[in-house]
Parts: structure tokens; sequence; C-alpha cells
């Protein structure tokens, strides 16, 4: 009868376990741990929230700025050969013909095209009023629409134009870029002095135009006695080789007049230009913060969830203790970590997916590409990827608590395992800190595989920070150039004419600032079309004068040039002529030949690295009929800066020249870098900050007793705050410690990178950019992350009543 009973018994316990067993009681008892523990699941929805947004703007980052022209290029079905036609030479329906050459596989145009020059706008800038000074030329294209089979052109402000009085800014190219809609241009040499409304900026790769009108504008726009023409945009079925688009080149103008192509662009030319030119530093750059975003997006979401788990040992043993098996308790705790989780990847990914249009926006921007279209596969990638982390993560705490003992997982919570930060305890409570103080320092060694995690957010969060601080310092110190002068003077030659400048009136110009008895020094610069060594017929020189010292390149090695017949060449045309500092390279111009001494390597990302720097007085003997554009000048200490302008002006009135402040500021490729460089480093902090109050919030309510007790004994609620504060504050000094030489390390990998994205070595003064003392506030900064992370849970630990502490589980 016993037996029989036991039996029964038995049986009872086995229906009983498979029914806790099942799924559906599984998902209830998840479900309501996740409900009852709502701090806990709070967390978790935070924490995965950001750690998802930022490991998917990243990894739709990293997309983005891999081969970002050729994306762009294809996306665009950009022009791999576009010509400009004469149109007194070659008739409508002849260069439409064209279209069916053969190997030709797509094609847009003609469009009517002209070059407009003299023209002004109303948008001012400090200092100088624009509606006297005329502008750069324009090439301006006739088309009814931005969409087409080739040159797919891309809205990127506005709208195109639907009205006579209406133009469109190509981004990138146009002298006009960044100006605001609304805008208006006077065209004074057209008939009519005509006035257009700017109504859009539009972006496109192959770089075919410089500003769009209807195509019925452009001959009401010419200028009288300006000859009009054509474009045509191909694209072939093999173009991939200069030799091939030759081949193209010369299929399409087969039978046409021999004048009648006046220029004519390989996408190759293009392609190149985009790989070598100073916007090829910014995939290295914004990579490198990428792959830190992913790196850190993984630690915190892995080391919080972990901790959540741990934090639950208690629950699993009292499960334990009911009946469950291990496999059991190990499905229940997933399933109660996804709950929360779920809801964050799904907040994660929609302020990652906005966050990644607005960087990827500003990124495509800096990089004239138009903005790089999200990832789809990314975008569905990286949600699963985190929840299969999580799902991961929780198996393997749950499995390490799972093989527990019942009364194991049951005192867990309560008190550390033995021997856990007792020495250190003891040690430090025979110091003469305070109480709390020695408390919090010895917290990290109870639980030294979550401090080791909480340690690592904060170092990446450090690392981003002293990165982006090198990176724009290094910026700052490469950027420096002939046209920046901030805080000095500059002079517009003639932009008070109606007409383009002249050489004389560049030479009245210098003679006027020379004159000047407030000028310390003072260089112009302009570039000439020469032959040069290595580089053939299509070779740039740009002739400096003066001796302004703030305005020389960064020199990498040797030294400026000092006089006529010495030259500074770059690292790029260096490497591609195979010569070095003190060999001769030869220019030439009009059959004449100068060899120059090279005495300094420059860094320099003008025409891809391959222009020659020298003196104007080398070339006295060539009457260059071009103009300068600007004068950059330096005053002398103590002079009066509004004094000096106004005496100078007064000098410049027979050059029809203007002189004002200089701005400076290293142009709109620096700005943009800074913004991508704050935003990023922002969101990696945001996200470290997060796992620094994750972690410390579930590490405070696990030993919520212990506080209980303290605060029993007589602990004050400020003496609590300072004991959560101190438990995180040795972990940020060691991250700080830790993160700011791996920043910098960080830094010095991968600026040489982007030196070769654009050909060129970086000389030692943008490498070399940390100082001391920021390395030591950079260092600093870890413990400004590890303390703000930990203010809530401190400031929640001091709140909390000392018998609601002693209750809680």
């Amino acid at each position: 009868m016993s037996r029989r009973r036991e039996r029964r018994r038995a049986e009872r316990h086995a229906a009983g376990a498979r029914r806790a067993g099942s799924g559906s009681v599984l998902r209830k008892v998840a479900r309501a741990g996740a409900s009852r523990r709502r701090l806990q699941s709070l967390i978790l929805i935070l924490v995965t929230t950001g750690s998802m947004a930022a490991a998917l703007l990243a990894a739709q980052l990293l997309a983005g700025v891999d081969a970002p022209f050729d994306q762009a290029f294809g996306r665009q079905q950009g022009s791999e050969l576009t010509l400009q036609y004469d149109a007194t030479a070659a008739t409508t329906a002849q260069v439409a013909a064209t279209a069916h050459a053969s190997g030709v596989t797509a094609s847009a145009g003609p469009f009517p095209t002209t070059v407009l020059n003299g023209y002004t706008t109303d948008l001012n800038m400090p200092g100088l009023d624009l509606t006297d000074f005329p502008l750069p030329q324009m090439q301006l294209i006739g088309r009814a629409a931005p969409g087409g089979p080739v040159d797919d052109v891309e809205l990127t402000a506005g709208h195109w134009p639907t009205a006579a009085n209406q133009i469109v800014i190509a981004e990138g190219s146009s002298p006009l870029d960044g100006s605001p809609m609304g805008t208006t241009l006077t065209f004074p040499h057209s008939p009519g002095d005509p006035t257009l409304t700017i109504v859009g900026v539009a972006n496109t790769v192959s770089q075919t135009a410089d500003a769009w009108v209807l195509p019925q504008e452009v001959s009401a726009l010419a200028p009288a006695g300006t000859a009009t023409g054509y474009e045509m945009l191909y694209r072939f079925a093999s173009a991939a080789t200069a030799a091939e688009v030759t081949a193209d080149r010369t299929a399409v103008t087969k039978g046409l007049p021999t004048h009648a192509v006046t220029d004519a662009e390989s996408w190759l030319t293009l392609q190149s230009a985009a790989q070598t030119g100073g916007n090829a530093i910014i995939p290295p750059f914004l990579g490198a913060f990428g792959i830190l975003g992913v790196i850190l997006s993984v630690i915190i979401l892995a080391s919080v969830i972990n901790a959540t788990v741990a934090a639950s040992a208690r629950r699993i043993g009292i499960l334990k203790a009911l009946g469950c098996t291990p496999a059991q308790v190990v499905r229940m705790s997933a399933m109660q970590a996804l709950i929360p989780c779920v809801a964050g990847v799904a907040l994660g990914t929609v302020f990652g997916t906005v966050g990644a249009l607005a960087l990827l926006s500003n990124t495509g921007q800096a990089l004239n590409v138009g903005t790089p279209p999200l990832s789809m596969p990314i975008e569905v990638l990286v949600p699963i990827s985190a929840l299969a982390l999580v799902v991961a993560t929780a198996v393997l705490a749950a499995g390490r608590a799972g093989r527990m003992s019942v009364l194991d997982a049951l005192a867990a919570g309560r008190t550390p395992t033995s021997g856990r930060g007792r020495a250190v305890q003891r040690r430090l409570a025979r110091t003469r800190l305070p109480r709390p103080v020695s408390l919090g320092l010895a917290a990290p060694f109870t639980r030294p595989a979550r401090a080791a995690a909480l340690t690592l957010a904060v170092v990446f969060g450090v690392i981003a920070a002293t990165f982006a601080v090198g990176v724009a310092s290094s910026l700052d110190h490469a950027t420096t150039d002939v046209s920046d002068n901030k805080g000095g003077v500059l002079v517009y030659i003639d932009a008070n004419a109606s007409g383009p400048p002249t050489a004389k009136d560049s030479a009245a110009a210098l003679k006027a600032v020379e004159a000047q008895p407030g000028t310390a020094a003072y260089v112009s610069s302009i570039s000439y079309p020469m032959s040069v060594q290595g580089v053939g017929e299509d070779g740039t020189v740009t002739e400096f004068s003066g001796g302004g010292a703030w305005s020389f390149y960064p020199i990498v090695s040797g030294h400026w040039f000092t006089g006529p017949n010495q030259a500074v060449v770059p690292t790029h045309l260096l490497r591609a002529t195979g010569l070095h500092l003190g060999d001769t390279i030869t220019v030439g111009e009009d059959g004449r030949l100068f060899p120059l001494t090279i005495v300094g390597e420059a860094f320099d990302t003008h025409q891809q690295g391959m222009e020659v720097l020298a003196d104007a007085a080398t070339f006295a003997s060539v009457q260059h009929t071009v103009p300068l554009g600007s004068i950059s000048i330096q005053l002398k200490p103590g002079v009066d800066q509004a004094a000096y302008l106004s005496s100078l002006n007064a000098a410049l009135s027979s050059s029809n020249s203007i002189a004002t402040v200089g701005q400076g500021g290293g142009g709109k490729l620096k700005l943009i870098m800074g913004a991508l460089s704050v935003m990023m480093t922002l969101m990696l902090v945001l996200v470290a900050a997060l796992g620094v109050i994750g972690s410390v919030m579930l590490d405070t309510r696990e030993r919520v007793h212990d506080i209980g007790v303290y605060k029993a004994i007589g602990m004050t609620p400020r003496q609590t705050t300072a004991m959560v504060l101190t438990s995180v504050l040795s972990l940020g000094i060691v991250a700080g410690a830790i993160g700011a030489p791996l920043g910098i390390a960080l830094h010095d990998y991968v600026m040489p990178l982007m030196g070769n994205a654009v050909q060129s070595t970086l000389p030692p003064d943008v490498l070399n950019v940390y100082q001391p003392l920021e390395v030591a506030l950079l260092a600093l900064g870890g413990i400004a992350i590890a303390l703000i992370g930990a203010l809530g849970p401190a400031g929640w630990a001091g709140r909390i009543r000392t018998a609601t502490a002693l209750r809680t589980e």
C-alpha cells in the first residue's frame, strides 16, 4: 500500500514537472518576472535601445563609407564620358546622333550649355558685400528634369526649376554651394540683367554642371557674343580603363567636324580625384568610429544582460526548489531577458535608422557623393544579431546559475560568494578613509567580471573622445593653407568691377598692400597649367607672391622655398615621379623650361597632390594674363585693424578691389568633419554612460539588502550616495588611464591611413597634436563618464528607506 502511494506521488510530481516545463507556463513565468522587476526591465530597454541604435548607426556608417564614389556612381548611373560640343560646329541632330554610336549603352542629352561670368549675389559675408563682388565662372546647363538614364541627379534640397527665374545649384562644385534657398543671383552681362532665385541644391557625382536651369533659359542667359554649346553624357559597354574610354570617345565622335568637341571628361579622372583628393581622408576616419561603435555596443549589451541574469539568481533558486530543471531555468531566463530587449531592439532600430539617415547625409555632403542609401541587409541583420546576442548571453549566464545548488542560488543576491572582496575590504577598513569610501572602493572586487565589463565600456568612451579630439587637432593643422587667415585681412581683387579681374588689377592691389605701413607680411597664390616632369602637359604650378609664413602648407620634410628656382612638391608627386629632396624637377610653359630644385615635401591635397609649389619670381619672364583672386595679409603688432582697413581700401580704389577681415576656418571639409566627429563621440560616450547606468543600477539593486543593513547601523543618505559613486570612481580612473593612451594609439594608427588615402605623408605637426595637459584631461574623462552614469543609481540608493531596502529581494 505504501509503495502504491509513493508511486502515485512520484507520478503527480512528474506530471507537475512536465506542466511546469511546458512552453506556456514558462512564458507566463518569464512575463511575470519581467513585469514584476520593472526597474530591471526598464534598464534592459534603455541599454538595448542605446546599444542597438549605436550598432545600427555604426554599421550603416561602415557601409556608407565603403568605396563611396563607386557606390554613388552606380546609384546615379554616372556619366562615364562627358563631352561638350560647340553649337557652331555641330548641330543638335548631329550631337543627338552620337547616342547611337557603337558601344554606347545609355546616354542623356544634348543639354544646352553656356558659361557665365561676372554675376553677383545678394548673399553677404561678414565684412564683405557680395552684391558688388563678381563671382567665379559658372557652367550652366539646361535640363528639364533631374532624372535620366545617365547622371541621375539627386536633389538634396528644394526643387527643380519650374519657371524662368529659378536655378538649382550643384553641391560641391558650384561657387555658391551652401547658399540658402531664396538667395538671388544677378547676371549683368546677360540680356536684360536677369535675376534668378536659388530654389534647389543637387548632387551629381559626375560633376556635369555648376548649376541648372530650364533648357529654354540657357540661350536667354547667354551674354551677347558668347558661344553656347551642348553637353552629352554617355555610358558604355566597356569603360574600365583609360584606353577603353579613349576608344569610346573615338567611336562617339566619328564623323563629326574636327573642332566640334570643346571639352571631355572621363569618369576615371573623377574616380582618381575622389580616391586621392582631400575628401579621401573621411572614410578611414569614420570607419574607425564605426568599428568602435559596433564593439562598444556588443560589450555593453552582453555585460548588462549577463548582470541582469546574475541578479536573478535568487529567483532561479526558487524555481529550482519548485522542481524546474536546469534546461527549463535557462529557457525561462532567456525569455525573460528577451521580453524587454525586443522592445529595446525595436526602439533602437528606429532611433538608429533616423540617426544613420542624418549621419549619412552629412557624410555624403562631405564626400560630395549625395546621400548614401540605407543598407537594407544591415537594417535586418543588426536587429537579428542583437537578439541573438541577448539570447546567447542569457543562456550562458543562466546556465551558470542553473548549475548552482538550490541553497547557493537562494543565497545569491544577499551575500557575495565567500572571499570575494573580503580581503580588500579588510585592508581598506584599516586605512583612514571614511567607511563609505572604503566600502565603495572594495565593491568592484566582489563582482570582478562585472567590474571589468563596466570598465571596458568606459574605456571605449574615453577612446572615442581622445580619438575625436586628436583628429580635430590634426585636421586643424592639415587643412591650413593660403586661404586660412583668420583674424587677418583679405583683399579681393576687382571686387567692385563689372567684369572679370585683370592682371593689371592684381599688380595695382599688390602695390597698394606693400605700400601700407601696417603690413607685416602678405601672400597670394595662383595656379597655372604647365607641363610638369612626370605629369605631362596637364600639370599644375602654383606660384606664390609674398612671404606670409602662416600660409605655408604643412612640411613633411625639408623646408619651404626661400627664393626663385626652388620648389616644394606634395608627397603624391614625389611618389609618382620617383624624385627626392635635392633632385631637380622641370616645368615648362610656351616652350620655356624652368628647372627647379626640390627643397621640401608638403602635405598638399590640391590637384590630387600633383602640383608644384614655387616662388612667382621664378616665372617673372613669363607674361601671365591670369589675375590673382585674393591676397592674404598679416598685420604688424599693435596696428589698429579698422584704421588699416580704411586706409587700404582707399588705396585699393584704383584697382577696383576691396579689403575685409579674414574669416578662415579651414573650409567646408573641416566643418563637416568636426560635426561628424562630435556626433559620433557624443553617441559613443552616451552609450558608454548607459552601460554604466545599467551595470551600477543592477549591482545596487543586487546589494540593496546590504545597503539596508548599512543604513540600519547609521549610514546617512549622503554617505550611501557617496559609497555608490565611489564604487565606480576607481573603475573610471582605470578606464581613463587605459582609454586615453589607446585613443592616442588609434589616432596614430588611423591618421597615416588618412594620409595614405590622399597619397600623402603626414607631417609631424599633424601627427603629434596631443599636449600633456590635454591627455590628463582626457584621462579624467573616464571618471566623468563613470560618475555621470552612476549618479542615478547612487541617488536611488541614497533615497531608499531602510525598511524598504531590508525587505527588497
